[in-house]
């Protein structure tokens, strides 16, 4: 654990109790781990729902596994004290009361100083009905569950940066003009629906919004002004969260949301396409960072619980802003010397033509085709192209981000990065204006391939002499199949430069 001497933030953490929902997502786990790495925490409360057979205790032991909390079980000398500090507690979140006893309601109410709402559902296709039900009547159980906690601090609930991605400039403020008569008469309103009425009327209630998942963040920061605003709360606004820049170690993700699923194809020597302008420049933000940020946004809040508005942090900057055409470039730096030439003049496009892009498109889904019949013949499953169609389904759903810029200011953010002490800058790094963006993504290809592509198995107390040589034979198998692979995509690849040369013209 880091000294206190020199930080008001570590003192603001230690022996504090922690709630937080949304910990079994990407950045709910670097949430996770970085408390218990870096802060003295008395104990942490992680809200987590029952899965299919998995309990919320399973599920907790199943995270805590990963190899993202590898450094804290090796560089601390009482990892298991730290582990026990941790408390799943099984949530109903359809639940007005949570599903909670009230004895373990009572509790976590008299306990809880600083909660960490993170909660969402992301999927950006999903019926605006349940993206509502998620990310806006979740989140009202949530704080109505903290509205009562005696002796809270700081709450932070965790929004998106496009939740206001209809407007060109984003403030640091709750933008309340959802249409319609405001967000509770559109719950009223489709409560009293049925689902195809629902469907007809839900492009009609988004309007300029690109899809149900922004819409609902818009949503849920109304709804936290204004019913919550008499609690010490602030909105957190991250841009597009993406694999660490250094901590716990560089280049960790354990998903394929956002750029991590556009790379895949690449650093395997497949084609794809993206339907993206070169000359924007995306909001990326490192979840290390995002999380550095996340923590000292929760003690900001907790210094001004007396305030006229909800502060809002905009978490990005326009300074040090890479372009797409130098972050897919930047990808390409962490390939190997043979892949990087494979992938920056064969079988990547990038476009901003619909029509082109639509070619290119079936382009894929042939090569998957093509590649599935390949397995079929080595004796495995179809699997390709199911993945390429998610594949493409994910560039769909990037689109409007990946064709628009916006401005926007940080006011908030950046007075917590001057404010902060040097040994706070040191343990929570948060300024974006000194990322070093080649170093970044020298990383990022490697980290995609090693932690989300072949994440490593859960750990078992042994491995026998037999699974050794069973892992063996698969390896054999793989490589042979590779080999089959490396033939077919020679003539792939060749013709496919034949037929790119002809469609630049296009």
């Amino acid at each position: 654990m880091s000294d206190t001497c020199g930080s008001k933030v570590i003192e603001f953490y230690q022996d504090s109790v922690v709630l937080i929902t949304g910990a079994s997502g990407f950045l709910g786990k670097v949430l996770l781990e970085k408390l218990l790495r870096c802060l003295d925490a008395r104990k942490i409360y992680v809200l987590i729902r029952r899965k299919r057979d998995y309990s919320a205790q399973m599920r907790l032991e199943q995270i805590l596994k990963s190899m993202l909390f590898d450094r804290v079980r090796n560089e601390t000398k009482a990892a298991k004290a730290l582990f026990d500090k941790i408390e799943a507690v099984e949530v109903n979140f359809e639940r007005d009361d949570l599903g909670l006893e009230p004895g373990l309601r009572d509790r976590l109410r008299h306990e809880v100083e600083v909660a960490f709402n993170l909660l969402a559902s992301v999927n950006f296709n999903e019926a605006l009905d349940q993206a509502l039900e998620t990310n806006v009547e979740c989140t009202r159980r949530v704080l109505n569950l903290l509205s009562g906690a005696r002796r809270i601090k700081s709450i932070i609930h965790v929004s998106t940066f496009y939740s206001n991605c209809n407007r060109t400039m984003i403030e640091e403020k709750i933008y309340d003009d959802i249409g319609f008569g405001g967000y509770d008469n559109i719950k009223n309103t489709f409560a009293k629906l049925q689902d195809d009425h629902k469907q007809f009327l839900s492009p009609v209630v988004l309007g300029t919004f690109p899809n149900s998942y922004t819409f609902s963040k818009k949503c849920a920061e109304v709804v936290v002004r204004d019913k919550f605003g008499h609690l010490p709360i602030g909105i957190f606004r991250p841009p597009i969260v993406t694999s660490s820049y250094r901590e716990p170690v560089p280049g960790w993700v354990d998903n394929f949301n956002g750029p991590s699923g556009m790379v895949v194809p690449l650093s395997q020597g497949l084609y794809s396409a993206a339907l993206l302008d070169p000359k924007k420049k995306p909001f990326i933000v490192p979840v290390d960072f995002c999380v550095n940020a996340l923590l000292m946004c929760a003690y900001d809040v907790s210094k001004s619980s007396v305030t006229k508005s909800i502060p809002v942090y905009n978490y990005t900057d326009d300074c040090n802003l890479w372009t797409w055409d130098q972050v897919i470039n930047g990808f390409f730096s962490g390939l190997g010397p043979i892949r990087k030439l494979v992938a920056k003049y064969f079988t990547g496009t990038i476009t901003v033509n619909p029509v082109r892009y639509a070619i290119c498109k079936r382009i894929m889904m042939f090569q998957a085709f093509c590649l599935d019949l390949i397995r079929t013949f080595t004796g495995k499953e179809k699997i390709m192209q199911r993945l390429f169609s998610k594949m493409v389904t994910l560039s769909e759903v990037l689109r409007f981000f990946c064709l628009n810029d916006w401005k926007m200011t940080n006011a908030n953010i950046r007075r917590i990065s001057d404010e902060m002490s040097p040994l706070e800058a040191e343990l929570f790094p948060l300024d974006i204006r000194k990322i070093d963006w080649t170093e970044y993504y020298r990383n990022f290809v490697p980290g995609v391939i090693k932690y989300a592509v072949q994440p490593r198995s859960p750990r078992s107390p042994s491995i026998s002499e037999r699974k050794l040589k069973e892992s063996k034979l698969r390896e054999t198998k793989k490589l042979n199949s590779g080999l089959f692979f490396l033939l077919w995509s020679s003539v792939f690849i060749i013709a496919l430069k034949i037929f790119k040369n002809l469609f630049n013209k296009v």
